[in-house]
């Protein structure tokens, strides 16, 4: 690999920073700043990169599983029904998986969400932030569209983060409220696209494990994420919604992503060994498996995909896909017992297999949406179908005319529905929707056609579980399983018919090491707790 003969170099200038970093380069190495640069920029977009949503070297052992349990596993991934945890963390007191929110948890996540992707992202910004060169400036672009991508992950968890004073040098910078973060990425993903839009050669390509420099694949990616932000504000800021939409699907801005291709994802590869980061809490802890919400979409609409995301498991003597409920209320079970909860259908992954940031598919149902709202032009049921018919063609099945006629219910989560949860029910199917467009329970077409997009939607997402809680909390959609730990609501200072958490709140750490974080509760307009809701969330969110 590449970057193995610079590594001393690296590290001798991190313990040295406080000699004269000029002298350093040019009178021990003999390497100027400038000849440095790239390696870097590169070294730091690189990890970046890695950051997004966890992922890291198979050196790295179980850190970056660990990092992706705490963000999207046992927490969001957990809450939204597409995993189920073999394990409730009783004797740590509860822990994200159930809705306790301890600070050491909360600190944790914070890192993992917002803090080491600014690490890297302000060793770039700080060294060419205030640059006039095109190159320099191509750079940064990638970074912001990087830092952006990873950071909409944090303001979408926690709500209030510090973005626009990010890399001033502030000891103590003060956090932006969620409606002032969006408008600041959106204006930054904006700027981004139109300096990438006269990039005429490769940007960072040893560096980029995801487009190898195309920077006409960044600029798709960055009006895809443009895209989805300005979709999600339109039930609060329809003005910014519209503004946004028409600028991300503006051909003259270098187009959205459309095919296979173009997605965004993060695997395994010549230029950066990775091992997929799911790994770790499948297989290693026996903690993650099937959740009962995707099991009872999957099963009940008899959807080709369920092969793709996970793999049969066994309950005695038979075999099939067999899920866990969200927040488990039973300790880990490894026992050899035929009827373990171990062996419930684990997630069908490999050590190779990529994590996707975007899919061409999200971004037609961003368009539906939008068509559906009256934010663009278009039909939404075309968008609609298309998106579904792009999601069989992302996992390479069939059948997909029969499904989106079909009108076909999810399986009910019943006693007895879940062998390994025998006693545990959920309400899911009253209100609940087919793939079938023109197949309507209600006379409120509008409301039902909006829970088929999402629906659908969340199915095409998996594994990406921050993005769809996410949506989840947006619009009400899709219908999820409750709590199997009853006593999970009370935890976040909800009511005992809430099914997931609105958000994290903030550990003590922050709150000490920052004053300004004293501003959070009037920057979300609620207290610093699990149920405050978020900006984009709909007045008019239907409960289940």
């Amino acid at each position: 690999m590449k970057l193995k003969k610079y590594i001393f170099p690296l590290i001798s200038l991190t313990l040295m920073t406080s000699c004269n970093y000029e002298d350093i380069n040019t009178n021990i190495y003999g390497v100027s700043d400038e000849e440095l640069g790239a390696l870097l920029y590169g070294t730091s977009f690189m990890d970046m990169q890695q950051k997004v949503i966890p992922i890291g070297s198979p050196t790295l052992t179980t850190g970056p599983g660990n990092d992706l349990q705490n963000t999207d596993l046992i927490s969001s991934g957990n809450y939204i029904g597409f995993f189920g945890n073999n394990n409730n963390w009783a004797g740590q007191g509860y822990i994200e998986a159930n809705w306790n929110f301890p600070d050491n948890r909360m600190n944790y996540a914070y890192q993992n969400f917002y803090s080491k992707m600014f690490q890297s992202w302000n060793t770039i910004y700080g060294k060419i932030k205030d640059s006039d060169e095109p190159s320099d400036k191509e750079i940064l672009s990638l970074a912001n569209i990087v830092k952006i991508a990873g950071w909409l992950r944090a303001t979408d968890v926690f709500g209030p983060i510090v973005y626009t004073n990010a890399g001033n040098g502030d000891i103590a910078p003060k956090l932006d409220s969620q409606e002032k973060v969006y408008k600041a990425m959106l204006a930054d993903l904006e700027s981004a696209v139109a300096v990438l839009n006269k990039s005429t050669a490769k940007v960072l390509g040893d560096y980029d494990v995801i487009y190898d420099g195309n920077p006409g694949n960044w600029v798709r990616f960055a009006n895809s994420l443009m895209l989805r932000m300005a979709v999600r504000v339109h039930f609060v800021d329809e003005a910014l919604a519209k503004e946004y939409i028409g600028k991300a699907l503006d051909v003259k801005n270098g187009g959205v992503i459309e095919d296979v291709s173009q997605e965004a994802k993060i695997q395994n590869s010549d230029k950066m060994p990775l091992l997929n980061s799911m790994l770790a809490s499948i297989d290693e802890y026996n903690e993650t498996r099937m959740g009962a919400a995707i099991w009872a979409y999957l099963t009940g609409y008899d959807d080709p995909r369920i092969s793709v995301y996970f793999q049969e498991g066994s309950y005695g003597s038979r075999t099939g896909y067999y899920a866990l409920p969200p927040e488990n209320d039973k300790a880990k079970d490894e026992s050899e017992d035929s009827y373990s909860r171990q062996y419930a259908s684990k997630p069908n992954v490999n050590s190779a297999s990529p994590l996707y940031w975007m899919r061409a598919s999200e971004v037609l149902f961003l368009k539906a949406e939008a068509c559906l709202y009256g934010l663009m032009a278009g039909d939404a049921k075309t968008y609609y179908e298309d998106g579904v018919r792009k999601s069989f063609e992302e996992n390479n099945v069939s059948g997909v005319d029969e499904y989106l006629d079909s009108e076909a219910l999810p399986a009910e989560l019943r006693i007895g529905a879940l062998s390994h949860a025998y006693s545990y029910s959920s309400p899911l199917v009253e209100g609940n929707t087919s793939p079938k467009w023109d197949d309507y329970k209600t006379s409120n077409h509008k409301e039902e056609q909006l829970q088929k997009i999402i629906t659908q939607k969340y199915l095409a997402l998996y594994p990406n579980a921050v993005e769809a809680w996410t949506e989840y909390r947006r619009t009400g959609y899709p219908f999820i399983a409750k709590p199997a730990d009853k006593s999970a609501p009370a935890r976040i200072g909800a009511s005992e018919d809430c099914f997931a958490p609105e958000r994290f709140r903030f550990g003590a750490t922050e709150y000490s090491a920052n004053p300004n974080m004293n501003e959070v509760p009037a920057l979300l307009g609620g207290d610093d707790q699990g149920s405050t809701k978020l900006w984009w969330v709909r007045s008019d969110r239907p409960k289940q």
